[in-house]
């Protein structure tokens, strides 16, 4: 009678609740953006500031379809701010007596996942190429008509 060798067996499960914190109070949103064995809990972005892009999930009242140019990146919570897309109304108080309180709107931040880049010269929705230019510079491609992305 043979001994049966024991197989190894892998334990799936879910993703931590609670999110990692790295040190000075930043916290990780997703732990699909970090890559594995990593230190660094600072997850990379695909966009940049002044990208165009175009929000492909979410509701209609968020801006789902729309396209819009990216404002500020937030990278240590995987999010991004684009003009025009997730606009909220806040109430705010008068600062001081001659002060303009009342409604304002302004765009909140989303998470980057939700957005893919936007081809100006192609009009699409594009994934993004590196191409290694002749000066040694590496440059942006979009995939679909390989137009430089980077101005």
């Amino acid at each position: 009678m043979a001994t049966a060798e024991k197989k190894k067996q892998i334990s799936y499960c879910q993703a931590p609740v609670s999110p990692k914190v790295k040190k000075g109070g930043k916290t990780v949103v997703s732990q699909a953006l970090i890559k594995k064995g990593s230190t660094n809990l600072v997850p990379s972005i695909h966009v940049r500031r002044g990208d165009m892009v175009k929000l492909m999930s979410g509701s209609e009242s968020v801006g789902k379809g729309k396209t819009g140019k990216v404002l500020t990146v937030l990278r240590s919570e995987g999010k991004i701010i684009v003009e025009g897309i997730n606009v909220v109304t806040r109430a705010t108080k008068a600062k001081n007596a001659m002060g303009n309180g009342g409604l304002v709107t302004k765009e909140a931040p989303i998470f980057a996942s939700r957005v893919m880049l936007f081809c100006t010269s192609c009009k699409n929705t594009t994934r993004i190429a590196h191409k290694v230019l002749e000066g040694g510079k590496k440059a942006r491609v979009c995939k679909k008509c390989g137009e430089s992305l980077d101005t």
